[in-house]
């Protein structure tokens, strides 16, 4: 995707890793994509000193992005707590 990055961060004060989601030449997020209690995606967005915009191509991208990561991190979640179980 031309204008969006996506990474995936992983913070020991979360229980599952979440999504950051950037204009590509911006060093600071405008979106997290994380997982909520009930296991269900939650997007937060972060206050910006600019206007951002995305184009629905865009925004399609980063809802197909998070759809695949959710049943990934919580499979990933999931197969640590049983191995040490």
């Amino acid at each position: 995707m031309k204008n969006i990055r996506i990474e995936e961060v992983g913070d020991i004060n979360s229980d599952y890793p979440y999504l950051e989601v950037f204009l590509k030449e911006n060093m600071s997020p405008f979106l997290e994509v994380s997982i909520s209690d009930d296991k269900e995606l939650f997007l937060k967005f972060y206050a910006s000193s600019i206007d951002v915009q995305i184009d629905v191509e865009e925004w399609e991208y980063i809802l197909s992005t998070a759809k695949d990561f959710l049943p990934k991190a919580l499979k990933n979640e999931d197969d640590f707590f049983n191995y040490n179980a």
